[in-house]
């Protein structure tokens, strides 16, 4: 269920990206550092839940990164 709520997101405006979508915002060399950004956040807060063994404390965003060809930022 998550994957398809984000992957969906992928091609929706987001308020972090300036309201355009993550697959638009990758496509230029700023644009992927705010994805970059953007997906470190989402990294953050999905695991600082207070419940370790919640799925969005344990989600994967891998795939995120590679979806949008901005695993070279991810530090």
């Amino acid at each position: 269920m998550l994957d398809k709520q984000y992957r969906a997101t992928l091609d929706e405006p987001v308020g972090m990206l300036g309201d355009i979508s993550p697959r638009a915002a990758a496509r230029t060399k700023t644009g992927r550092q705010k994805v970059a950004e953007w997906l470190k956040y989402l990294e953050m807060r999905s695991s600082s839940g207070l419940n370790p063994q919640d799925p969005m404390a344990t989600y994967d965003f891998s795939w995120v990164w590679k979806e949008l060809h901005v695993e070279d930022l991810r530090r």
